[in-house]
């Protein structure tokens, strides 16, 4: 099959009488999405379930608002599952409960005794999952906004999000895909100049994350089209004033929970990095032994897609990129633990462009050689002609 007649996008083309509808085609990619957000959200949930048990970032913890300092802030999806709880009916829990048993599959899932424990991991575990397929659209819709093609833009998600688990080494979290969602939603609202809609989610998406202020900053690119220097940068410091504000309001409401704001791992990872240590590590992901912390392959993945998609980005994204790697870099080597991946969520939006711009490249060089080659085999074919 020729790379240019797949799609999993409507055609409508006339031209195309046999062609599905719209509404099939929208199907068909909902269900494949959904099979790869439930496919990529196994492969975290096995690895790490909802770090069940643990007194300091488990979902059990969270949920009881007993957590330690940061991870306490972290309350959308608790919160809401707390409020659906209080309001579903013991019928409805019993019900959820009985079949809902992800312990029967995982071995680090712990959801409960009882039906309202259940209940509430229940509603943390599938909105974690649905974030994930809600970010695979997201994401889609972007890379169409830059021309990508439809193949493209349905790949490079899929690669990104079966890959996801690999970047949460070390740790992941039940909030690391809401924050991957709210994240590439604003980036398509800034690129629409939607500043209500983006105010708006930056106050949910700070109670997701307090940290979600970092995001801000490489929106700056994606608002200059519309609005001059002086209302972009504006806009962006107004939006990081919000977040900062529901930040302190998150730190308030939880002073007198154990731990520190911050955790400062600066030296120790200085000494790590250059110990060479983090880039031969290796731990369990889809059940089989591979990549982990800062490993070299997986540097050498990332480092090749920059190399080789940087020069088809359009500036508006390479900008972008590189204030989230300016802020997000320091960040990462001075406040996460040594090889955390996942923490270098401001650059994931961008990353996944990179490599839609490289399978679009990829397949446009692959269908010129195809080209080329029936058009060498006809000249050849040709009898030669010869000047009198």
């Amino acid at each position: 099959m020729a790379v240019e007649s797949f799609h999993l996008v409507p055609n409508t083309s006339p031209v195309t009488g046999g062609a599905m509808s719209r509404s099939a085609a929208g199907f068909l990619l909902f269900a494949f999405f959904w099979i790869v957000a439930a496919a990529a959200f196994s492969g975290f949930a096995g690895k790490w379930g909802l770090r069940d048990g643990d007194p300091r970032f488990g979902v059990a913890a969270m949920l009881g608002n007993e957590a330690h300092k940061p991870f306490v802030y972290r309350q959308l999806l608790p919160d809401l599952a707390r409020r659906l709880d209080a309001l579903a009916s013991e019928g409805v829990k019993e019900r959820v409960a009985r079949r809902f048993r992800p312990d029967e599959v995982f071995a680090k899932s712990h959801p409960g005794s009882t039906h309202s424990e259940r209940f509430r991991y229940a509603i943390v575990y599938y909105l974690s999952f649905l974030a994930l397929l809600g970010s695979l659209f997201v994401l889609r819709r972007i890379l169409l906004h830059f021309n990508v093609s439809p193949l493209g833009a349905v790949l490079a998600p899929t690669a990104f999000a079966l890959s996801f688990p690999y970047l949460q080494t070390v740790g992941g979290y039940f909030y690391d895909t809401v924050e991957l969602l709210f994240a590439s939603t604003a980036f398509l609202l800034a690129l629409r100049g939607r500043l209500l809609a983006l105010a708006a989610l930056v106050l949910v998406a700070t109670l997701n994350k307090e940290t979600f202020f970092f995001v801000l900053p490489a929106l700056y690119p994606l608002l200059r089209p519309r609005l001059s220097r002086r209302a972009a940068w504006t806009a962006v410091g107004l939006l990081v004033l919000l977040a900062g504000l529901m930040n302190v309001a998150l730190k308030a409401a939880y002073l007198e929970a154990f731990g520190g704001a911050l955790e400062f791992h600066l030296m120790s990872n200085i000494a790590a990095y250059l110990s060479g240590n983090p880039y031969f590590r290796l731990e369990t992901t889809y059940g089989l032994v591979g990549p982990s912390r800062a490993f070299v392959g997986t540097l050498a993945v990332l480092g090749i897609v920059l190399w080789r998609a940087w020069p088809l980005a359009p500036r508006v994204v390479r900008r972008h990129l590189a204030i989230s790697a300016v802020v997000n870099l320091p960040l990462f080597l001075a406040f996460c633990a040594t090889g955390e991946l996942r923490n270098l969520s401001t650059t994931f939006t961008g990353l996944v462009l990179l490599v839609a711009f490289l399978i679009d490249r990829e397949a446009s060089l692959r269908s010129s050689r195809q080209g080329l080659a029936p058009a060498a085999q006809q000249a050849a074919a040709q009898p030669e002609t010869r000047l009198a």
